[in-house]
């Protein structure tokens, strides 16, 4: 799985105008970024070894760069995290996702230097492996 088959996930799902990854030096209003995730998380693997899995995580951040409005932000933050938070064997690019399962509440990381509000979903992307 790779961080451009989530990106083609969320676009998808047509809440943004815009969906990104990586770094966009000027974020058009009402977009949504997806990055690997820069948090430690723990390595996992199947008892035999990594051949045996049937599955795999993906980490990633969302960011949710929307407007000037608190509240038109949160909506928007929170519809697309109820619409990750409920995916199921969703086909992308010949990998499933097995599920999206956020790793915390959404988080609000107030405004950017313009004064754009923005807010994050940390989330493990499962996918299946062999399918």
């Amino acid at each position: 799985m790779m961080l451009s088959d989530v990106r083609e996930y969320i676009k998808s799902l047509k809440i943004a105008k815009c969906v990104y990854m990586g770094k966009l030096d000027a974020k058009a209003e009402k977009s949504v970024g997806v990055y690997n995730s820069k948090h430690t998380h723990a390595y996992h693997t199947a008892i035999g070894g990594p051949a045996m899995a049937s599955y795999g995580t993906k980490y990633v951040t969302i960011l949710i760069h929307w407007n000037e409005s608190p509240g038109e932000t949160e909506r928007a933050a929170t519809e697309l995290f109820e619409a990750v938070s409920s995916a199921r064997e969703i086909t992308v690019n010949d990998t499933v996702i097995k599920f999206i399962q956020p790793l915390c509440e959404l988080q609000d990381i107030g405004t950017d230097d313009a004064g754009i509000h923005e807010m994050v979903i940390e989330a493990a992307v499962i996918y299946g492996k062999g399918d």
